[in-house]
């Protein structure tokens, strides 16, 4: 499949677009549609998708026999999660297990922020595509036409494969299994990300993180059974410094992780 083509180096002096191949116009008008659908809040018209692109309003229907044709082309290559999964699968596996985590809740984050914006933009009630297309994730961008399935075989990797992969020689410092702690992961990512649910109060990718591997409540400095709350975070990654920080409107002995306090 061709590559996708700059629009901006493909305009000519004139304000219009230069000739592209079909394909190539094709993944244009795809891109135009998914970044007014972002920067308006709602589904762009033809119009705005012509004059976004640089063509005439009559390109668009050379291209695509509807606009509800370019419509569903553009979610499918906006919910295509292969390029999340090739930015999970770059995370440094040699970091600290808190860091590899931070990095993972940052890329869903992202992730989940767009969904929930493009989503309201098209008066959608969920998203389509569960999993990666195998091509598109090799390809490291989605590619039009793929069929679900190839040779009698599904054609999608789970996309959290990248992830467990990070955890597999973490196990003995947890526990409930690596796939669990993913699962909870994602849970107060999605809901801690998303305004609503969050009261506005959207958590940040460390403070997530840190609620999953710390909790929330004040822990004795040393333990009979293990290692003291300092210890541990310290192990897994964390500033023990930051636990000596005093809580808001709280007695000087009462301390915990300061909000954002920890390194990025």
């Amino acid at each position: 499949m061709p590559a996708r083509v700059d629009r901006g180096e493909q305009r000519e002096r004139s304000g219009r677009a230069a000739p592209m191949s079909r394909d190539d116009r094709r993944d244009a008008l795809v891109d135009v549609f998914v970044e007014l659908a972002h920067r308006e809040g709602r589904k762009p018209t033809t119009s705005e998708i012509a004059q976004e692109a640089g063509v005439a309003e009559g390109t668009i229907f050379r291209v695509f026999a509807t606009k509800e044709a370019l419509e569903r082309e553009a979610v499918q290559a906006a919910f295509c999660p292969a390029p999340v999964r090739r930015r999970i699968a770059a995370i440094d596996p040699e970091g600290t297990l808190r860091d590899r985590l931070v990095d993972f809740t940052r890329i869903m984050q992202a992730r989940f922020t767009e969904v929930f914006g493009l989503m309201a933009a098209l008066g959608l009630t969920e998203p389509p595509n569960r999993g990666p297309h195998l091509a598109c994730f090799e390809a490291g961008r989605h590619l039009r036409g793929l069929a679900d399935e190839e040779d009698g075989h599904a054609a999608h990797q789970p996309l959290l494969d990248a992830i467990h992969e990070l955890l597999v020689h973490d196990e003995d410092h947890l526990v409930v299994p690596a796939a669990d702690l993913v699962h909870r992961l994602r849970l107060l990512t999605f809901s801690g990300s998303h305004p609503g649910i969050a009261d506005g109060k959207v958590l940040t990718p460390e403070e997530i993180v840190d609620t999953i591997l710390f909790g929330l409540v004040c822990r004795p400095h040393g333990a009979e059974s293990g290692l003291g709350i300092e210890e541990l975070y310290a192990q897994l990654g964390g500033d023990p410094e930051a636990l000596a920080r005093p809580l808001p409107d709280a007695p000087p002995s009462r301390t915990a992780y300061a909000r954002g306090g920890g390194p990025a």
